[in-house]
């Protein structure tokens, strides 16, 4: 086993801990943020809102870079043909990987519709490129999930709490 094939299987386990901590860790951090933004909204609370999500973001980037990293080493390397029309020049990986994102974030909407950023398909042949592949999809798939209900549910939270401040400034404008 070469190098680049334990780098790719690494970065898979790396994926699905980092897919569960999204699950589960989340939550938790998903919870404190709602009652800082329910007891008191502020712009240190905005702030670590919008940390947070910037630490997700920056851990979607870390994983896109990496897995783009380990397609390179895979096929210069490893000499494996990862894809269906042979050797692929690394910026082809960058969209190819692109495309597997946008896979993930759509739910399938682009695979039902087959519209691709890519010209590079997967080699079935190798199923455990495949396999590895479907990880980073996933990991994609449910990390934007959850940010993305996550976002919208305290983003109405916001909304409702600056609603709030503005009625009562309101209301003590028009006592004063």
């Amino acid at each position: 086993m070469s190098w680049p094939v334990i780098f790719a299987i690494a970065n898979s386990l790396a994926m699905i801990i980092a897919s569960v901590f999204v699950l589960f860790v989340h939550d938790r951090k998903h919870e404190d943020i709602e009652q800082s933004v329910d007891f008191s909204f502020s712009a240190e609370t905005l702030r670590r809102v919008l940390g947070y999500y910037r630490t997700m973001a920056v851990l979607m980037a870390l994983f896109f870079v990496v897995f783009v990293a380990s397609l390179i080493a895979l096929q210069r390397f490893a000499d494996l043909t990862l894809f269906a029309e042979g050797k692929a020049f690394y910026l082809s990986m960058v969209f190819f990987t692109l495309d597997l994102v946008l896979r993930g974030a759509f739910f399938d909407w682009m695979e039902h519709f087959d519209i691709s950023v890519s010209p590079l398909s997967m080699n079935r042949d190798l199923p455990s490129f495949v396999w590895y592949a479907f990880v980073f999809r996933m990991f994609f798939a449910l990390t934007l999930l959850k940010i993305l209900v996550s976002f919208a549910w305290i983003w109405g939270k916001v909304r409702r709490a600056l609603r709030q401040t503005q009625a009562a400034t309101t209301a003590d404008a028009g006592h004063g």
